[in-house]
C-alpha cells in the first residue's frame, strides 16, 4: 500500500473514531441529565431529543461503521491480527459499539415517553473515556 494512502486511511480511522466517541459521550451526557416528560424542562429536552437522535443516526452511527471497516481494511493489509494488542482493541471497540447500541435505544425510549432512567447510566461516560484511553496506548505503544 502506498505511504501517502496508508496516512489518508489513517486519519480518516481517526477522524470517524474522533465523531464516533464524541457522539457517544455526548449521548451519555445527555442520559444522564435528562429530566422527566413532565418537568418544566420538558419542551426543550424533547427538542434536543430529537436533534441528538438524528445526530447518532446519522453521524454518530455511521463514523463508527467507518471506522470498523477502515479498522479492519488496515489490520488485514498489514497483517495486525497476529498481534495480541489488537484483539484487546477489538473488543474494547466492539464495546463501545455495543454501548451506542444501549444509548440509541435508550434515546428512542426516552423519544417514546419513558421516564425510566437507562441502566448504569452513571458509567456510560466514564466507560467510554477509559476504553478510549486503553485504546490509544494500545495503538501507540503496541506492548505486545
Amino acid at each position: 500500500m502506498p505511504r501517502m494512502t496508508y496516512q489518508l486511511l489513517k486519519m480518516l480511522h481517526v477522524a470517524a473514531v474522533v465523531a464516533w466517541l464524541g457522539g457517544s459521550l455526548f449521548v451519555s451526557l445527555f442520559l444522564l441529565s435528562s429530566q422527566p416528560p413532565d418537568s418544566d424542562e420538558a419542551p426543550k429536552e424533547r427538542k434536543m431529543l430529537g436533534a441528538l437522535r438524528r445526530w447518532t443516526l446519522w453521524v454518530t452511527t455511521p463514523a463508527m461503521v467507518l471506522a470498523w471497516l477502515i479498522g479492519l481494511h488496515l489490520a488485514m493489509t498489514f497483517g495486525w491480527f497476529a498481534m495480541d494488542w489488537l484483539w484487546i482493541k477489538a473488543g474494547l471497540a466492539l464495546a463501545l459499539s455495543a454501548l451506542l447500541g444501549i444509548q440509541s435505544a435508550a434515546l428512542r425510549r426516552l423519544a417514546q415517553g419513558s421516564a425510566k432512567r437507562p441502566p448504569l447510566v452513571d458509567l456510560y461516560a466514564p466507560l467510554t473515556v477509559i476504553a478510549a484511553a486503553v485504546i490509544v496506548t494500545l495503538v501507540v505503544v503496541k506492548p505486545f
